[in-house]
């Protein structure tokens, strides 16, 4: 791997018959080439760090270089990196590594993480004590999807993503209320949609257009077999942005077309409150809550 330059090169390292227009178009080319190895570093050191999850906290360079494909030689350089950083730590029995606390204060400095967390709370719990389903607050995270608030279900059998999970964007319902406005937002579509084959994103379309006409969505089996999830947009802002997904996740055989039928008023109406309480800090009040809460009760 390609480490970034940390030092430039002393004037003698540099050949005494190198003309100026020699030395211009060599300074092209090492500046590009410069450039695309540190991003590729980046890219590499990217991919360590988001190689740990809930479910795998601590790895060994063995793990990740399986894992990511990169020799073990690459890995460690990068860790070493990332341990002088704070980013990572080291367990000195057993050798492996784990997230450092310097990536809480990333997190920390998300924004309106904090804000979005604090209001949803609050309304999340009612949903969770008026359903006894599982309660999801689901955001966009680069190619995926990452529960972001969870408030679990009292039933033993129950379902649950856990903080911090990712799921593709691609496949359940709080995925599809995120996307709710499909191709009008082109980047995300294509980050969603581009490896979809045609029929799978022709019937992903016919989804959002029912999500559209009723305010929310109901799929079964799509990202854990067995389970069965709803989830309507949370928009935010004059310009209606969605900015997250609410979601009631439970199994299949509980969360069935009746006790969704039954359920959906008050997915609304949850985030109606929820749409509310954003708008005194992103402006206007959202119309997502206004049609949600209309949709509810046309059904």
């Amino acid at each position: 791997m390609a480490q970034i330059p940390t030092h430039t090169a002393p004037l003698s390292d540099v050949p005494d018959d190198c003309g100026a227009l020699g030395d211009e178009r060599d300074s092209d080319t090492t500046d590009a080439t410069d450039t695309s190895d540190t991003l590729r570093g980046v890219d590499r050191a990217l991919a360590v760090l988001l190689a740990f999850s809930r479910e795998t906290p601590t790895l060994g360079v063995t793990d990740l270089s399986e894992r990511l494909g990169l020799t073990k030689s690459a890995i460690h350089r990068i860790l070493r990196s990332l341990l002088a950083h704070g980013m990572v730590t080291q367990d000195r029995e057993t050798r492996a590594y784990s997230l450092g606390f310097r990536v809480l204060a990333l997190a920390a400095g998300v924004a309106g993480e904090a804000n979005l967390r604090q209001i949803c709370a609050p309304h999340m719990q009612w949903l969770r004590t008026a359903t006894d389903e599982t309660i999801g607050l689901y955001v966009v995270a680069g190619d995926v999807r990452m529960c972001l608030e969870e408030f679990e279900s009292p039933h033993l059998l129950r379902m649950a993503a856990g903080v911090g999970r990712c799921f593709p964007l691609d496949a359940g319902a709080s995925s599809k209320a995120l996307l709710v406005e499909g191709a009008a937002n082109a980047d995300l579509w294509r980050r969603a949609t581009g490896r979809l084959s045609a029929t799978r994103r022709a019937q992903f379309e016919a989804d959002l257009e029912r999500l559209r006409a009723t305010g929310y969505i109901v799929t079964r089996g799509e990202t854990v077999v067995g389970s069965a999830s709803m989830a309507a947009p949370i928009r935010v802002g004059p310009h209606n942005e969605v900015m997250a997904a609410l979601s009631i996740a439970g199994p299949a055989s509980r969360l069935d077309d009746a006790q969704a039928e039954q359920f959906a008023p008050l997915l609304l109406e949850a985030v109606g409150r929820i749409a509310r309480d954003l708008s005194a800090l992103y402006g206007e009040a959202p119309a997502a809550g206004r049609v949600g809460a209309h949709a509810a009760g046309r059904r």
